[in-house]
């Protein structure tokens, strides 16, 4: 690799962990061009941010490096949220399968086997990768999954067998929060009629830990009956208490605007309660934007609610026409 000032060459001795912090500060103080920022230096920057941040931490100290080092030195096609999400997930996973080995032997690893950028084409299509709704947020693989980000999640369709953890989880929320305005728990017999009514235009999703645990869900739900209606549907996350602040929420919602957009609709709107400061800045950062705000609409544990209702326009083929 091209020498950087104050930044060790990598490639006459063994990598250790000291190289990879002094990577990461040198990008983030954009102290090198973007010409001499090669494949190996973003594979190791994302290998620093995997080991010292854990797998979820590390996309967001990943995107704001990427960011700032971009505002000082633009490269020719931008930050990309998905090649960057897609990266850690396998950088992740290969420091996961490698987890007792040194910081040299995880990283002479790492950069054999993923030596070329052209690995990513395993799971994406090249116009998949440069799509604009790929560049806006992280979009699912269209070719074969990729690793879950070193925690072993994954998000598959719901049965009905998960029926009782949606439950479990939706209860917490029901009884304990704001973020539904429902007042009692859905029956077993109400929850498996809502299942059956959504179907395959309006999937249902669970993320699942690696001893098959359900730890949140999703659903892409119809926003209104009417025909006119019909490509338009409202999105729904809830994560399990006990399971925040690890990124599953941002995966739960990202997997259903890809579903979203693989399936023809043409936007997702999302009824957030106004104190619910979190869920809104998810959504935001996922592209949803305020399309207004319903005042005291709502009346729950004794006082009045706010709902922010956002929207997220999705790529549409010209013409507009219904699939």
């Amino acid at each position: 690799m091209t020498p950087v000032a104050g930044l060790p060459p990598f490639a006459d001795r063994p990598i250790a962990e000291a190289d990879l912090a002094a990577l990461a500060a040198a990008v983030e103080g954009a102290a090198f061009q973007q010409a001499d920022f090669s494949h190996a230096r973003h594979m190791l920057l994302a290998l620093h941010y995997v080991r010292a941040h854990g797998p979820e931490a590390a996309l967001a100290r990943m995107r704001s490096a990427l960011q700032a080092f971009n505002a000082r030195h633009p490269p020719r096609f931008g930050y990309h949220e998905t090649i960057t999400a897609a990266w850690l997930g396998l950088v992740a996973s290969h420091a996961a399968e490698h987890a007792g080995a040194g910081v040299h032997e995880i990283a002479d690893g790492l950069l054999r086997r993923y030596s070329s950028s052209q690995a990513l084409y395993a799971h994406y299509s090249r116009a998949r990768l440069l799509s604009d709704e790929a560049r806006a947020a992280f979009v699912a693989p269209d070719l074969a999954p990729l690793p879950a980000p070193g925690d072993g999640v994954r998000i598959r369709l719901a049965t009905e067998a998960d029926l009782a953890a949606i439950e479990e989880i939706y209860a917490f929320y029901v009884e304990r929060s704001t973020c539904t305005f429902a007042t009692t728990v859905p029956t077993v017999a109400e929850r498996r009629a809502w299942l059956a009514a959504h179907g395959p235009r309006h999937p249902v999703t669970v993320a699942v830990d690696g001893d098959g645990t359900v730890v949140g869900w999703g659903s892409l739900s119809r926003w209104n009956p009417r025909e006119a209606y019909a490509r338009s549907v409202e999105s729904s996350i809830y994560v399990r208490e006990g399971r925040h602040r690890r990124g599953l929420g941002r995966r739960i919602l990202a997997d259903l605007v890809s579903r979203a957009i693989a399936l023809g609709h043409r936007t997702i709107l999302a009824q957030v309660v106004g104190d619910q400061a979190p869920s809104l800045a998810l959504h935001r950062a996922l592209g949803f934007e305020d399309a207004g705000r319903l005042r005291d609409v709502g009346y729950k544990f004794d006082r009045w609610l706010d709902v922010v209702l956002m929207q997220r326009a999705l790529p549409h083929a010209e013409g507009g026409r219904q699939p």
